[in-house]
């Protein structure tokens, strides 16, 4: 079934409705209840019940009942009047002055110039996108070859040669066809994940409409992500390497589409962790756009899952489930502490141990030297393979003698 748009609807009236026979009645209405559902399933949405942020529940406000009031006299109505002007006055001298040296927002200014490309882009080829079914009554369309498309783009798109890489340029044209029930369907780019981010101005969503293809937008992520190279430089190499001439807000609007584009990747692998022996997990300090916020990271012998969040307990849930029933490796935060099978990070008590070595109490100093000695000895014995070893021993110390690794930099 075809997604009803505002197009869709728009055509649908009561002359409509009594145009079609009962068989396609029954089919319109059922699109129409499947719409019905969608909707009033997502106005019950909030953060209790989706992944909604908490702060799109204050947009959701119960609805007030009206309540009889008597009808001021001319002094109140005066009165109310002055004090809302009152009001009025308070509020705009509350309101900061612009003296024209204020932070400037990012991107292009509003009222800028805009700047435009020198030379048209040229397709190699086109490629025709044609509605195959009715919208309102599903019924399968034929495609017309003497239609014309009433909109189209260009996809830059990279294509890997045998010597090389190479940029394709295609133009999307996209149809509309009239079905014998009279209404018109529209063929559009198909979209997908919608980020929400809290405090963002404008959600991020997936959509094949956009000049950079994926191929071509994962090349360019890579490039920031893995090789480490900032927008402006990605830019000018693209430029002259390549011959591809991109804003730096398009090369940044493809690396965090190419990030969303992950998140099933992700869910994949914390489903893959579940099932793990060995778990080692830490947290560090981290700030995004000027906020206190900690970096999580669950690490096995092949999976690496990073999580930005608070510190409380409840981040846990994020990457360990009640499924997962093998060992866990960490350092000595509380949040941990509940866990049966723990196990405490050998890297952390070997920093305890030199802490314990540098007492100005000599029996102190000799104690941590001691442990110092017996931890080194422990790590060096299991991983040359000496003392008493049983294969069977699911112990992550026996297994992973060298992995327990401290994330953070605390002791």
């Amino acid at each position: 079934m075809n997604r009803l748009s505002k197009e869709d609807l728009s055509q649908m009236n009561q002359n409509y409705f009594q145009s079609l026979d009962k068989e396609k009645l029954v089919e319109v209405a059922g699109n129409l209840h499947s719409l019905a559902v969608e909707q009033l399933e997502k106005l019950e949405q909030n953060s209790s019940n989706s992944s909604l942020p908490p702060s799109s529940d204050q947009f959701k406000s119960k609805e007030k009942v009206p309540s009889l009031e008597l009808e001021p006299t001319g002094s109140e109505t005066s009165a109310s009047e002055s004090k809302r002007e009152d009001k009025q006055v308070s509020q705009e001298s509350e309101k900061p002055k612009n003296k024209g040296f204020g932070k400037k927002l990012p991107g292009k200014q509003a009222g800028a110039k805009g700047i435009w490309r020198t030379s048209p882009l040229v397709a190699s080829q086109t490629v025709a996108h044609h509605p195959l079914s009715c919208a309102s009554c599903n019924s399968r369309l034929e495609i017309d070859p003497q239609a014309k498309p009433y909109m189209g783009y260009y996809v830059l798109e990279l294509e890997k040669l045998d010597s090389g890489i190479d940029i394709k340029c295609t133009l999307h044209h996209y149809y509309q066809a009239t079905c014998s029930c009279s209404h018109h369907t529209l063929s559009k780019p198909l979209t997908g994940y919608i980020s929400v981010v809290e405090g963002r101005s404008k959600d991020l969503c997936l959509q094949e409409y956009g000049l950079v293809g994926p191929m071509l937008a994962t090349f360019i992520a890579s490039l920031a992500m893995r090789y480490r190279m900032s927008r402006p430089k990605i830019k000018e190499l693209l430029d002259d390497w390549i011959g591809v001439s991109l804003s730096v807000g398009t090369i940044d609007r493809c690396i965090r589409e190419v990030g969303i584009a992950c998140s099933p990747v992700v869910e994949e692998l914390i489903v893959e962790l579940q099932s793990a022996e060995i778990i080692h997990l830490d947290e560090t300090p981290w700030y995004e756009k000027g906020k206190y916020r900690w970096l999580w990271v669950a690490i096995t012998s092949t999976i690496a899952v990073f999580h930005i969040g608070s510190r409380r307990k409840q981040e846990l849930l994020r990457l360990i489930s009640e499924a997962f029933v093998g060992w866990l490796v960490t350092d000595g935060y509380g949040a941990y502490s509940n866990y049966p099978k723990r196990q405490h990070c050998l890297a952390h008590l070997i920093r305890k141990a030199i802490a314990l070595t540098t007492s100005v109490d000599k029996e102190v100093a000799d104690l941590g030297q001691w442990l110092l000695e017996e931890l080194r000895e422990l790590i060096h014995s299991l991983a040359t393979g000496g003392g008493d070893k049983d294969e069977s021993d699911s112990n992550p110390a026996r297994q992973n003698p060298c992995l327990p690794i401290g994330y953070g930099n605390r002791a």
